[in-house]
């Protein structure tokens, strides 16, 4: 006891000299209030870019120290220790949002239907707020809100902007067609229109707001370095969106986006009256899709930082410089050869085939006859059961159904089919409309499609030797089709393609293996097609095996080098999707968030 009584003593002496040492200190500033900064938009703002195209940020000398700031030493995405994140996503229509909370790192960014995932994206807002960490040295809370597809002009339409109205030129153009036409919805048409704009302008602006004064409402909840008795300071908005509003031709006649500027200018004014904040800085990131064009929509997303009532707390961050010229001409020429890899044949305007087409010679038919030279047997059939009947016009129209009694083996190579109508393929009938071209007449093929909505068709063919490296099925079809191959199905397709050419589909090994020497057997069901605005029926169906050799698959590898060459290759590995989405590459949304930033550390000054 006595000793417990002599080192109490002790304690106290020892905490008494600390306290009179310490009071000759001086003592350690607050670091003032939580700097809170929400960042909000649509799809852009959400973040598509992978972390799979970090690396292309160190090829460019520009923004190769943006990268190691990203990461780890060992080649992790970083976290940021004084970061803290809520981020409020979730489906287009916001019915499952959720909130993705933690430190800042990689992931932040679009999460499809998994608002509290974690989906390896970035958005602008990694490089924001390591920047915005660098410069101050103090907790930072990022409040995101974002979802894509969401315009302006109605589901983030602030509320000083008064009800969506069309604008004159689109009001007078419908009252001229009070019944519908030319494009022009009917009178009840247009109330439905009406009602459903109303019901969803503004919804997300208030989501917007909710979520901000939710998390203010506690913001220890997010960040546990919060300080209650320093409380916070809203220090800034960046404001990421547009391309909704960009391609609304109905609000936006003619590129004339004035109406935009006027909500932008509504929503700023609004966002600083709802969240208490009069001066908040307040960046427009102007949309850069594109890079320099779209000029007419740059310039009017821009205009409210012109005004005098924002001047000194309202800047417009130009994104257009941050678009990557390189990315687009590769994602331009991959496209260029998918379409040719995809493509066994191209047709020309009277259904011949195009033997000039610069592809068309590497790939060869395999067996004997020709192709153009086989004869088909084939007979068309309806749907007989209730089940299997399509009464309403459907896009895709392509189904199994109940063949009649007999048929049921049509594709096995012994079926009977001589009693079936006999010809040459391509089988067709009607005028087939397509994308870009005036309607192919099916009735000069060498075939004629019977009644039915159903064909099966069949053919022979010899093969004196199997030699080549790949093997492939060349398609003509309108909708789905199945090809069977010695009575086993070697592809299928459900849909259709809206383009007169030969789809190239290359077989895998477990499909080549039905391929053999001496007699096939090749059988195709497929079914027609008719428009919505006429009853009239169309169809195109022709299938046949083609084989290329080593040697001239490597002729086309080099020929296609050109179109699509390995540094093109190169520069996608900086994308992860679309060119709205600034090509999912990071490397432009580092630099956005970057640049955002830096406009907010401006504006505070």
């Amino acid at each position: 006891m006595r000793n417990t009584v002599l080192c109490m003593v002790a304690l106290s002496l020892m905490a008494n000299m600390v306290m009179a040492q310490d009071a000759g200190k001086p003592q350690k500033k607050s670091k003032g209030p939580l700097k809170v900064y929400i960042l909000a938009g649509q799809s852009n703002m959400e973040g598509h870019a992978a972390v799979s195209t970090f690396d292309y940020i160190g090829k460019d000398p520009l923004t190769a120290p943006l990268l190691k700031e990203m990461r780890n030493p060992d080649g992790t995405p970083r976290v940021c220790d004084k970061v803290w994140m809520s981020y409020l996503t979730g489906p287009y229509d916001g019915s499952a949002n959720g909130e993705g909370l933690g430190k800042l790192t990689a992931g932040f960014g679009a999460r499809g239907d998994q608002p509290t995932n974690n989906c390896g994206n970035i958005g602008p807002e990694f490089t924001f707020g390591i920047t915005m960490e660098k410069k101050l040295k103090q907790p930072i809370l990022i409040i995101k809100t974002a979802w894509g597809g969401r315009s302006l002009n109605t589901e983030f339409r602030p509320p000083s902007a008064g009800p969506y109205k069309l604008p004159k030129a689109i009001q007078d153009e419908w009252d001229q067609y009070p019944q519908g036409a030319h494009g022009v919805p009917k009178l009840e048409e247009r109330k439905k229109w009406q009602e459903e704009k109303d019901a969803a302008s503004g919804v997300f602006y208030r989501m917007m707001i909710d979520h901000v004064k939710k998390v203010l409402a506690d913001p220890k909840r997010v960040c546990p370095e919060y300080d209650a008795k320093a409380g916070y300071e809203i220090a800034g908005f960046v404001w990421l969106q547009g391309f909704n509003d960009l391609v609304d031709g109905t609000t936006y006649p003619n590129e004339n986006y004035d109406e935009y500027a006027r909500l932008l200018s509504h929503f700023i004014r609004d966002v600083r009256k709802d969240l208490s904040a009069p001066k908040m800085p307040f960046v427009i990131g102007v949309l850069g899709v594109d890079g320099e064009k779209c000029v007419n929509f740059r310039k009017a997303m821009a205009a409210p930082a012109a005004m005098p009532e924002f001047k000194g707390n309202v800047v417009a961050v130009d994104t257009a410089p941050f678009w990557d010229t390189v990315i687009e001409a590769a994602q331009f020429k991959q496209e260029e050869y998918n379409n040719i890899v995809a493509t066994a044949h191209t047709l020309k305007a009277d259904g011949m085939f195009n033997r000039e087409w610069k592809w068309e010679n590497y790939w060869k038919p395999v067996g004997k006859p020709l192709p153009e030279e086989r004869i088909w047997r084939f007979a068309t059939v309806d749907a007989t059961e209730k089940k299997d009947k399509m009464e309403k016009y459907d896009d895709q129209r392509f189904r199994d159904i109940t063949l009649p009694a007999g048929m049921e083996n049509w594709h096995m190579p012994d079926f009977d089919d001589r009693k079936w109508t006999a010809g040459k393929a391509p089988i067709g009938k009607g005028v087939w409309d397509h994308s870009g071209h005036s309607g192919i007449k099916l009735d000069k093929f060498p075939s004629t499609w019977g009644k039915g909505e159903f064909l099966l068709m069949r053919t022979t063919f010899e093969v004196t030797k199997l030699d080549c490296a790949s093997y492939r099925i060349a398609v003509l079809a309108r909708q789905g089709f199945r090809v069977y191959l010695n009575g086993q199905e070697i592809h299928a397709s459900g849909g259709g393609q809206d383009k007169p050419q030969y789809g190239s589909i290359v077989l895998e090994e477990e499909q080549i293996k039905h391929l053999k020497k001496g007699k096939n057997v090749l059988a195709v069901y497929a079914n027609d097609q008719y428009s919505p605005d006429s009853p009239e029926h169309y169809a195109a169906i022709d299938v046949r095996i083609e084989g290329i050799t080593k040697a001239d698959q490597k002729k086309l590898d080099l020929a296609l080098e050109e179109v699509f060459s390995p540094k093109d290759r190169e520069a996608l590995k900086g994308a992860s999707n679309g060119g709205y989405h600034y090509f999912g590459s990071a490397k432009i949304f580092a630099q956005m968030g970057k640049a955002f930033a830096e406009a907010i550390v401006k504006l505070q000054k």
